[in-house]
């Protein structure tokens, strides 16, 4: 009989090497889960579970927050977004690069509905706003069209988002100028957020758009976020050495410039980045006239080319590959040098210009773009002000071929560049992972293993943790991760996804 003063609890993680998240050295304890918190650290002999987790040998750490995901694109059709579970990421931050749902309200109505797995938090988009206000045009906002994509962003933050993106890369932010960002940021900053954003460029025009970046943080009073850092294209190898410069310096002048990162040398967007701009004004069918247009033609196939031998393409088609095209999936997998040659041409940039603007006429699709330098990926996640990320989406497991990142970003930091590169320490790298983004986020109950803060956790072999996932088979979970527990729930169990969906929406100030 258990005497009513045995303490009681929900699950007991016993004899685990807990690495809180704070960044400092390990201690074995055991860990007491009551109603979806940690209730407990330490020795309890007499408490008793229903649950009781061996963590012998095995670390425990505060569930991993990826900072950059655009997860919510599909996480109502696929609500456990297992892709993200079986990394031990138990809390998703979406709506970046520039586009989320709107209005944001309703799309947490609907995810409270469905159910989640990981929890989930928002940014809203400023493409999303400019596009609900002035569609797809490229000229500068109105005065008039300014206030009313505030009143958005100011919804937006009321309904729960924790900051605004940008997608200046992107249509149709790409036509925005510095003060139409910095007006809807300062909505932004007026709300307690914080502002995410993917640049201007990350190849040539990389250190003016850092300095953009910064400008509008300081203009609009706000803490930025720059997103999947990286410096594309080979001219621009190096370029980080500069660009973490820049946001030092900043920090040394009281500005909150922080960072994220995804530990691969590929990007992986849409097809159509490699497009001048201007060309995508108005949608797919304005772009179709305009390649029906020899004269017009002729200069996006300039923009394309220049874009690929300088740019996002590495120098090189055979650096672009197909992730998904569901125009012709049996181009998945291949890459434009590949494609180029099947049709008859020699796989010079010229010649895949042409073939991609065909393939992008025909249908859109997304790729796969090996264009950075394994320098600069070690040298900007080595950085104290860069935390993990993944840049990922909700993933249908076996459905085309997307970047790995989708299933072993964290994994892989700590098996590769952890254990058996040493780039970063495992203390520092669970930070990273963990306390880091919670503190970006003001989450002041995550992102720790501390009494009355949320039970996310996860528990994993520090000897064979590794990401799985490969660019030829990216449908494969990583290794060496046990327990996933999301808000006291067990999600992953021995490797295997329980059916439970426990994660929660997570607003801002809530």
């Amino acid at each position: 009989m258990i005497s009513c003063a045995t303490p009681t609890y929900d699950i007991i993680i016993k004899n685990g090497k807990v690495f809180d998240g704070s960044g400092s050295a390990f201690f074995i304890s055991n860990i007491y889960i009551r109603d979806g918190k940690i209730a407990y650290v330490g020795n309890q002999p007499k408490a008793v579970a229903p649950q009781i987790i061996d963590a012998t040998g095995l670390v425990i750490a505060p569930g991993f927050i990826d900072m950059h995901t655009h997860s919510e694109r599909k996480s109502l059709d696929f609500s456990p977004v297992e892709n993200y579970l079986q990394q031990g990421v138990t809390t998703m931050v979406g709506g970046n690069c520039g586009s989320s749902p709107f209005p944001i309200g309703d799309f947490f109505a609907k995810t409270d509905s469905t159910g989640i797995g990981p929890n989930l938090a928002l940014l809203v988009g400023h493409n999303t706003i400019r596009r609900k206000v002035m569609g797809t045009e490229n000229r500068l906002a109105t005065e008039t069209e300014i206030k009313e994509m505030q009143s958005l962003v100011h919804s937006a933050m009321e309904d729960g988002a924790f900051g605004m993106s940008t997608g200046l890369k992107y249509i149709p932010g790409a036509y925005s100028n510095l003060d139409e960002v910095v007006a809807l940021a300062s909505v932004v900053s007026k709300n307690d957020g914080f502002y995410a954003t993917h640049m201007r460029e990350e190849g040539i025009g990389l250190l003016e758009s850092v300095e953009e970046a910064i400008n509008i943080g300081r203009q609009s009073n706000l803490p930025v976020q720059i997103s999947h850092h990286k410096a594309v294209g080979k001219s621009m190898w190096g370029q980080s050495i500069k660009t973490l410069e820049m946001v030092d310096n900043a920090r040394k002048k009281g500005l909150e410039i922080t960072l994220d990162q995804y530990p691969y040398t590929a990007t992986s967007t849409t097809l159509k980045v490699v497009f001048p701009a201007w060309s995508l004004a108005g949608g797919h069918e304005k772009l179709k006239e305009r390649l029906d247009d020899p004269k017009q033609r002729q200069k996006i196939k300039d923009g394309i080319v220049w874009n690929i031998v300088y740019d996002r393409g590495g120098g090189d088609p055979a650096s672009i590959v197909v992730a998904s095209y569901p125009t012709e999936p049996s181009l998945n997998g291949l890459n434009l040098a590949e494609i180029t040659q099947s049709k008859g041409f020699k796989p010079t940039a010229e010649n895949a210009a042409e073939v991609l603007m065909d393939m992008v006429y025909a249908g859109n699709g997304s790729g796969i773009y090996h264009c950075l330098n394994e320098d600069d990926v070690r040298r900007i996640m080595a950085h104290p002000q860069v935390m993990h990320a993944s840049d990922g989406s909700t993933i249908q497991f076996n459905h085309a071929l997307p970047h790995p990142r989708n299933y072993g970003t964290f994994p892989r930091v700590l098996g590769k560049y952890v254990r058996d590169l040493n780039v970063i320490s495992l203390e520092e790298a669970i930070r990273k992972m963990t306390s880091f983004p919670a503190s970006i986020l003001g989450l002041s109950n995550r992102g720790k293993i501390k009494n009355d803060f949320w039970a996310d956790l996860v528990v994993f072999n520090p000897k064979t943790i590794m990401d799985m996932a490969t660019w030829d088979k990216p449908h494969q979970y990583p290794s060496g991760i046990s327990w996933v527990i999301v808000n006291g729930k067990v999600a992953i169990d021995h490797g295997e996804w329980t059916n439970i969906l426990s994660g929660k929406v997570l607003k801002r100030h809530e």
